[in-house]
């Protein structure tokens, strides 16, 4: 027998060998529980392991009741300004251009609803449709830089435009926030206007998107505000969160003007207060460590969150006020928060948690992809969680339901 005939033998001798080493282990398993053919040749790499987070200090990991594999959704690969829920859609500002489009939580159909550009927008509030939006954007007068903001009304209907109708907002405007059942607005705009120097003080005005009902609300000597509206008769106001500096979280009612301390003297202090109002999900930095916390408004009693985060990752369902879906860090180094992670000296890598408050119930619904959550929101049907990547300001979604 020559060689090469040899060479054949041994070939066929081995493969005969896979073949019944294959069916020896296909015999030996139910048939559920039968890997391809693939996985059963080579058994490795096959799963991916979904990680955990690192829980609090003193806590043990939170209880997963449950896994989902949900698909996540790239909506933009260029840059936002911004993005709100409509009907069906979500609305965005393209932050190059200014332009305004609207494109399904599935990535399909986009449109362009403006071509008006406006260079330099770097954030937008919109209204609880969706049909109006409030710019903010950068404006260079010769050697001077300043902040326009204007209030501009758009078509319910997708349809491109080539003249958005709206007006421009006082210019020494301060914080802004949208009411999230109404056409209402509230800033915080300096009283007195001098030439140099700081203003003399703020006036916090509940007004319409033309900004004609204008109602005086609140004042005070102090501006440095963040402002949210997170339920129909509360405003919220933080103060501007340092590591190194004591914050407080006040609410705010926009009826009556009554002005109410809800958290304070607290460093790195950050906070998102619930759509009902009854509950406050916040962070505070201690020797460079973060720390998540739930504050109850009713009982007065303060948790420790299942899960370490910043609370501007999060959002609140409006339908159940004790869910909160949160993106949490799968690694948080030693740093000072939140002041390196806004000033882009660190950056995460999110999973994104649902967590029910009222049952101890956390679900993991998609693990680390490579994204840093920021300015996070729930399509009008809570069917998708919507967000925008830190790391390059794209939009993205992820299916819920």
């Amino acid at each position: 027998m020559n060689k090469k005939a040899i060479i054949i033998l041994i070939a066929v001798a081995a493969i005969l060998l896979i073949i019944g080493g294959i069916y020896w282990y296909y015999s030996g398993k139910p048939a559920g529980e039968r890997p391809g053919i693939i996985s059963a040749l080579f058994p490795f790499g096959e799963e991916e392991e979904l990680g955990l987070p690192i829980p609090p200090e003193g806590l043990p990991p939170p209880p997963v009741s449950e896994v989902k594999v949900l698909e996540l959704i790239q909506l933009t690969k260029n840059a936002i300004s911004g993005a709100g829920a409509a009907s069906t859609t979500i609305r965005y500002i393209e932050r190059s251009t200014g332009h305004i489009y609207e494109i399904e939580p599935n990535g399909r159909n986009r449109k362009r609803l403006s071509n008006i550009t406006i260079l330099k927008t770097f954030e937008s509030f919109w209204s609880a449709k969706a049909d109006k939006v409030i710019l903010r954007y950068f404006e260079t007068d010769q050697t001077y830089l300043s902040v326009k903001t204007f209030s501009a009304t758009l078509p319910l209907q997708g349809a491109t435009t080539t003249a958005i109708s709206g007006m421009f907002l006082p210019q020494s405007i301060m914080a802004v926030a949208i009411s999230p059942e109404e056409d209402k607005i509230f800033y915080l705009d300096a009283t007195e206007k001098g030439a140099t120097g700081p203003p003399a003080g703020w006036a916090g005005m509940v007004t319409d998107f033309e900004n004609k009902k204008q109602t005086k609300i609140f004042s005070t000597p102090f501006g440095g505000f963040n402002a949210s509206w997170p339920s129909k008769n509360i405003i919220a106001l933080l103060t501007k969160p340092s590591a190194v500096a004591s914050g407080f979280f006040y609410s705010l009612n926009a009826k009556t003007g009554e002005f109410k301390r809800i958290l304070g003297d607290i460093k790195g202090l950050t906070a998102l207060m619930s759509p009902d109002a009854e509950r406050v999900i916040y962070s505070q930095s201690a020797d460079r460590i973060l720390e998540t916390k739930v504050f109850n408004l009713k009982s007065k009693e303060t948790t420790i969150f299942s899960l370490t985060t910043l609370p501007e990752k999060c959002v609140w369902s409006k339908t159940d006020p004790a869910v909160i879906y949160c993106s949490v860090p799968e690694i948080l180094a030693s740093a000072d928060y939140p002041d390196e992670w806004y000033q882009g000296l660190i950056s995460f890598n999110d999973s994104i948690w649902q967590n029910n408050l009222s049952i101890g119930e956390t679900i993991l619904l998609k693990s680390a992809a490579g994204l840093d959550v920021i300015n996070p929101f729930l399509t009008r049907d809570e069917n998708y969680f919507v967000f925008t990547d830190k790391n390059d300001n794209t939009l993205w979604s992820l299916r819920l339901k």
